[in-house]
């Protein structure tokens, strides 16, 4: 016999054996799974599948040219799952079959046959191997209705942010961009600010403790899995910026003037929702070890499993450090410990989830080297917990409670210096003059919520109610300041600062912020069409008492109805057109004297301002809906902005409302997998910004650049000998603007690269960033103090070992 019709008949032999071994264990398992309700549309069958991956947490592997202009009939009830699957499939021509190691494999329905030759079952063996080597598309699901599956890669599927439910992005009709954590590990990503440079419309503000992101030209919150991080409305160092990209899973980027979502005030460029990592009980066990240029050092641990037989219980663990003894354009340290232990429960119609989280940071106290402040650096320590808490009702009805707790205490030791002097030498001297500092402040954040899902007629309905609380406090701020010193621009010329008479600062009273957020959301899905409309109520106020006197001088809580509506209608399987009107206000409270009315002087809440956005946009799924490109044109307003003179006491006479800030232009943003091996997110902005101003200035702000471009692409080499090598490429360039100086910052470009190896337990990558040595400024720098620069050229070795 020869030698290779011998070994395809022991392949066949081994395929039969094993097929007939394994069947039992997977009727078990199967038969072992519980029925649940399902509601799913029908219509473009990957998007169905990916909707039933969620509810029946399971993990899918099919070819995606095997799903290519398929539509699946839907599915309406209560089934097991692999029942639900065959009902999804019905009339596809696809069957699934259950995965010796778990999950299901998607393959062409074949006749069952009577008898199968030797040769056949060989050939059949050989096919089905290789079909499972070139799988293109996999989903692992472990996610809930607030955190969507794990996106693999540079693309997402879904989001939760834009509608706190799991909602395919091609159905949501808003620009939403997502950074996935495969893009940050790419990238080598330093933190969460430096992960967000690649999406349009964003620019950093970076001041250590104070950092900020802007969208589309304004001030943009931030959250964690849809909530307020503790007290950050009134504590910059409990700020979800400065979350350790270890404990990140993703990070959606919102753009418009959406106070719902953000559950109170915002300006009307858009937000960012963090989503953490969650308990799981797929093992992960990763170490991760980065060194490079200035001192960087950091080094993670992330830990996860199941804790029980049934996976009904999960835990995970993660820990983070990290140092930065030399921080870009500051003369302090900047040092990070993190610890954030989460166990969860799933069973049945019961997904629960409960965290712990420690955070002690070291950043720049807001210093820009010679023209700004010498820092000792600010010094925060948070501790907090969180919940979330998801119950099935039945009927296609479910209800979720979520919240947060967190007490942050801070310290600093800083000097303020003045401009540069030349003594009689020479040297450059100025006057530093020392300040010392701490406060406390403590918050939560409690949202709950029923959603439903229903048909009336052909029409599918995603009903969503629910009430939103935030509460935070903070006790006077402690402060020391000192006589002022000569020193060089040097930090060791100066003295340690003292803190041994620290006192209430009058200055800066207690102070409590409390909003309540009513909202009311529908999601209406017939045929091609599908139209959100969001309406919310907001009521905001906030308290401050004098230390002095003891008087609370704030009294005026201010209510504010807002809303969001967006309709999105599919040209093509692969094509969609949306629009949206959004709104959003600020709460305004503001030292005045007199108050309003005549009153007496204090602090007030006057009328919130008013925030609105329109955007229109095209959304494009290429190459097998392995890329994702939007594409959005917007007009964003902010108006009803007090301003007012300030006089020698520290108190604002208000004088009246600033014109409205506009700002208007056109965003592309692109992220996916166009080839296999080859990642890509890119992104451009035109931004036209017109700051509100008062008549009497003398020239205009822009604010941002008009022209923002960046791109971003990793490949991952295909021959068999040169698997596990990859490398990725990288630019970014904006152009010139004015800044608030009066100063025209010049227009930038930068380009990046990194070259890696992996292997199935460990990868090694070695980048360099700013390979050309260019001086960089902030990407914002529009602030008195002057501009930011960003490091020269650096070198990162990144080393990640699962064990």
């Amino acid at each position: 016999m020869p030698l290779s019709t011998a070994i395809r008949m022991h392949v066949a032999c081994c395929f039969l054996v094993s097929a007939g071994s394994i069947t039992p264990q997977q009727a078990w398992a199967q038969a072992g799974q519980p029925a649940k309700d399902y509601s799913i549309a029908g219509g473009k069958l990957n998007q169905a599948l990916a909707v039933f991956a969620v509810k029946a947490g399971i993990s899918l592997a099919y070819d995606a040219a095997l799903v290519q202009d398929k539509h699946s009939p839907g599915l309406a009830g209560r089934y097991p799952v692999a029942e639900g699957l065959a009902r999804l499939l019905n009339g596809t021509g696809l069957e699934a079959a259950a995965k010796a190691e778990g999950g299901y494999l998607l393959r062409a329905a074949t006749p069952a046959a009577p008898a199968v030759s030797a040769t056949t079952a060989a050939a059949a063996a050989e096919k089905a191997g290789a079909r499972e080597d070139t799988v293109l598309m996999a989903m692992t699901v472990t996610g809930t209705t607030e955190a969507p599956e794990p996106a693999q890669g540079f693309a997402a599927a879904s989001s939760s942010s834009a509608t706190r439910g799991d909602t395919p992005l091609s159905e949501i009709a808003q620009s939403v961009q997502v950074v996935t954590k495969d893009v940050m590990a790419s990238q080598q990503a330093q933190s969460l600010l430096d992960a967000l440079h690649d999406v349009s419309g964003v620019n950093i503000y970076n001041r250590g403790v104070d950092s900020a992101i802007y969208i589309r030209g304004f001030v943009a919150p931030s959250r964690i899995n849809g909530l307020e991080q503790g007290p950050s409305p009134i504590d910059n160092a409990s700020s979800p910026l400065h979350t350790p990209l270890a404990a990140i899973e993703r990070i959606d980027v919102l753009k418009g003037a959406d106070s719902i979502i953000a559950n109170g005030q915002m300006r009307p460029g858009g937000l960012a929702n963090i989503i953490t990592k969650r308990p799981q009980a797929e093992a992960m066990r990763e170490l991760t070890l980065e060194a490079g240029s200035y001192g960087h050092q950091r080094m993670t641990l992330d830990l996860a499993g199941a804790l029980s037989e049934d996976q009904a219980w999960s835990h995970r663990l993660i820990l983070s450090g990290n140092r930065d003894p030399n921080a870009t354009g500051r003369y302090d340290s900047e040092r990070e410990v993190y610890a954030a232990p989460s166990l969860g429960y799933r069973h049945g119609d019961t997904s629960a989830v409960v965290g712990l989280s420690y955070q002690r940071n070291q950043h720049a106290s807001g210093g820009f080297g010679p023209l700004g402040a010498i820092d000792d650096g600010t010094r925060s320590t948070s501790t907090g917990t969180n919940y979330d808490w998801q119950q099935k009702l039945g009927g296609g009805w479910s209800w979720q409670s979520k919240g947060n707790y967190m007490k942050t205490q801070l310290s600093f030791e800083s000097y303020y210096c003045a401009q540069s002097q030349a003594d009689s030498s020479g040297a450059a001297m100025r006057g530093c003059q020392p300040q010392a500092g701490g406060a406390t402040s403590y918050g939560w954040n409690v949202e709950n919520s029923v959603r439903g899902i229903f048909f009336t007629g052909p029409v599918k309905h995603v009903l969503l109610a629910g009430l939103a609380f935030h509460h935070s406090w903070r006790a006077a701020p402690q402060i020391e300041i000192g006589d002022s010193v000569m020193a060089s621009l040097s930090a060791d010329s100066l003295p340690e600062v003292s803190q041994s008479s620290l006192a209430p600062w009058q200055g800066s009273p207690s102070q409590s912020y409390h909003t309540n957020n009513w909202f009311l959301q529908d999601q209406l899905s017939w045929r091609r069409w599908h139209f959100l409309a969001n309406l919310g109520y907001t009521k905001a106020w906030s308290h401050s008492i004098d230390v002095q006197t003891g008087d609370d001088t704030a009294l005026h809580p201010r209510s504010k109805p807002v809303y969001n509506i967006g309709l999105a209608y599919q040209l093509t399987d692969s094509m969609m057109v949306y629009v949206n009107q959004q709104k959003s206000f600020v709460l305004q409270a503001q030292a005045s004297g007199p108050g309003p009315n005549g009153g007496p002087a204090g602090i007030y809440n006057f009328p919130p301002t008013e925030g609105r956005s329109i955007e229109a946009g095209l959304k494009l799924n290429l190459f097998d809906e392995r890329l994702l490109l939007t594409a959005s044109v917007f007009r964003a307003t902010h108006s009803k902005v007090l301003y007012g003179e300030v006089d020698d006491a520290g108190v604002t006479r208000p004088l009246g409302s600033l014109p409205p800030t506009v700002s208007y232009g056109t965003e592309l943003d692109v992220a996916g997998s166009p080839a296999p091996g080859w990642n890509l997110i890119a992104s451009y902005s035109y931004t036209g910004f017109k700051d509100g101003q008062p008549s009497d200035f003398t020239f205009a702000v822009d604010r941002v650049a008009r022209h923002q471009a960046s791109f971003w692409s990793s490949y991952d080499l295909q021959s068999p000998g040169w698997r596990g090598w990859g490398y990725g490429l990288g630019m970014s360039s904006r152009g010139g603007y004015r800044n608030i100086n009066d100063a025209y910052i010049g227009g930038q470009f930068s380009t990046d690269a990194n070259l890696r190896y992996k292997t199935r337990l460990w990868s090694l990558t070695l980048g360099m960033r700013n390979i050309f040595d260019r001086k960089l400024y902030g990407s914002f720098a529009s602030i008195p103090e002057g501009s930011g620069f960003e490091q020269g050229r650096t070198i990162v070795l990144t080393g990640r070992y699962n064990f």
